[in-house]
């Protein structure tokens, strides 16, 4: 009965595509495969801890990880003004890809998507730093300076990312 079990566990976790897991799930992430530009990202905010300039999240496993990032894309959610377009956002450490998208005029964030869709755009960042953005700890123009945010699509994605104040919810 064990060894049943055991193997109809183990035929499910095989058969759940690694497209629709992340590193919360125990998945090892290849940056590369996730967004062209993720790796960049990824070494913008390795330089970032490095010198200091915002302080790396304390590492949270699985479950713990996945309630504070889906918790901090419910605050970026909140904050972004409401004009704007549906994007896909990239969490880069974890490989953890979420849709926004505007519902009865407010965004709201749908984890866990396999990536952007055609055409979509498409807004990178590490966690940490998005996590000091919210907390006001670093400016969104910082981190699009420092390359701790990237931002494809159209200008007024771009726009929108240049202006919000993500630690007071207000344009700058």
């Amino acid at each position: 009965m064990r060894l049943a079990t055991f193997s109809l566990a183990a035929l499910l976790c095989g058969a759940a595509p690694a497209s629709l897991a992340c590193g919360y799930d125990g998945m090892a992430m290849d940056l590369a495969l996730a967004h062209p530009a993720s790796l960049e990202v990824s070494l913008a905010i390795h330089r970032a801890y490095q010198g200091k300039l915002m302080a790396p999240p304390l590492p949270l496993p699985g479950a713990f990880g996945m309630r504070r990032a889906l918790k901090a894309m419910d605050r970026l959610a909140a904050m972004l003004p409401a004009d704007g377009e549906r994007f896909s956002l990239l969490l880069v450490e974890p490989g953890l890809w979420t849709r926004f998208e505007k519902r009865d005029g407010h965004w709201q964030p749908t984890p866990h998507t396999t990536g952007p869709a055609e055409g979509e755009d498409v807004v990178i960042v590490g966690e940490g730093a998005l996590l000091a953005m919210l907390g006001g700890k670093l400016s969104t123009r910082q981190a699009l300076e420092h390359g701790l945010l990237h931002v494809e699509g159209g200008t007024q994605q771009a726009g929108l990312w240049q202006s919000v104040d993500l630690s007071h919810g207000t344009r700058q």
